[in-house]
């Protein structure tokens, strides 16, 4: 994650593959000692070898794919992104071999960046290029054509310093395309939050600081479910003033304490039930609100935050198999 502002959040959002091609066996090896430590990276010298790794198929589609539906009685765009669905995503290793970003050399024996990233199968990957001073013209007309979205000369300027850099901020433009696609797409309206620059900065600060490496947009209470490289799950709630108040409503319609429902209608706490109601449960006792609350504060006016860490969630998921560090040991 990158320090730069951040305008929105993508729905969901995991580490994926980056990809570097250049035929100079000892650039490439001096980019990978200056690479950060927590990214998945594969290096490739032939180009040929590294389209055929690029236009792999991947068995699982997309999560965009299977989570965007329509409404059949509105023909309204919805996104659908249950439980169910997420726990096909992390169960999922492959996920992390997702490539997100290329970083292409122009010049190359064989295939140029060009030609390259016209082969490219996948037209979501967000790809970059090196190029030569006398290869600037040519990278000019391929970014005003779309066909590349990033462009700098070696010989100017440090091509490894700069790459940490551009490379993340292609990281996320290439999850925001979902949310473009989400908002352009019939009448759907994301939840508002996933548009709060001031939301968006607060998420990557909380992720950088806990090294939360994952997240998926989730409901009741709205936020993300979110995981850490080990695999530990926790949960972000994100409520308006609108779901402060249900909140202290719904606690107040089931018997909570009275102390309770004033720190929920405060928004000093959150409720989160974990798919368990007030109106199913038949213990002997009271039922046990303090097990699903936690303290919570205001990141604005519009906006309460809460946190379970090591949070419950009805997920069939092996950490030991499925989390981005088990991914990295593979590579």
């Amino acid at each position: 994650m990158s320090d730069t502002t951040h305008l929105t959040l993508a729905p969901y959002y995991h580490p994926t593959t980056i990809c570097f091609v250049d035929d100079n066996e000892q650039f490439l090896a001096s980019l990978e000692l200056e690479l950060p430590g927590d990214w998945a990276c594969r290096t490739f010298s032939d180009p040929e070898e590294a389209l055929a790794f690029l236009n792999q198929p991947i068995p699982l589609q997309p999560l965009m794919d299977r989570c965007f539906s329509l409404k059949r009685d509105t023909k309204q765009a919805v996104i659908h992104l249950d439980l169910s669905l997420i726990e096909q995503e992390i169960s999922h290793v492959d996920r992390f071999r997702r490539n997100a970003v290329l970083v292409v050399d122009y010049a190359m024996p064989s295939l140029n960046g060009l030609q390259f990233c016209e082969a490219l199968e996948d037209t979501h990957i967000r790809r970059a290029m090196l190029t030569g001073v006398a290869d600037e013209k040519l990278a000019v007309q391929a970014f005003n054509a779309g066909l590349i979205h990033r462009f700098f000369p070696k010989q100017k300027e440090d091509p490894i310093l700069r790459t940490h850099d551009f490379v993340e901020e292609l990281v996320d433009e290439y999850f925001n395309q979902y949310t473009v696609r989400l908002k352009s797409t019939l009448a759907i309206d994301p939840p508002a939050f996933l548009t709060d620059p001031l939301v968006a900065d607060w998420v990557h600060a909380l992720m950088d600081q806990h090294h939360l490496v994952e997240y998926y947009l989730v409901d009741d209470p709205p936020g993300f479910l979110m995981l850490k490289s080990n695999g530990e799950i926790w949960r972000l709630a994100i409520l308006s003033a609108r779901a402060v108040s249900r909140q202290a409503e719904l606690a107040a319609e089931f018997g909570a304490p009275p102390a309770l429902i004033n720190a929920l209608s405060a928004g000093t706490k959150a409720l989160f039930l974990a798919g368990l109601s007030p109106e199913d449960y038949f213990g002997d006792e009271d039922f046990p609100w303090e097990e699903h609350v936690q303290a919570a504060m205001a990141i604005s006016n519009e906006w309460t935050v809460a946190i379970w860490k090591d949070a419950p969630a009805d997920i069939d998921f092996d950490p030991a198999v499925a989390s981005y560090d088990a991914y990295r040991r593979t590579l």
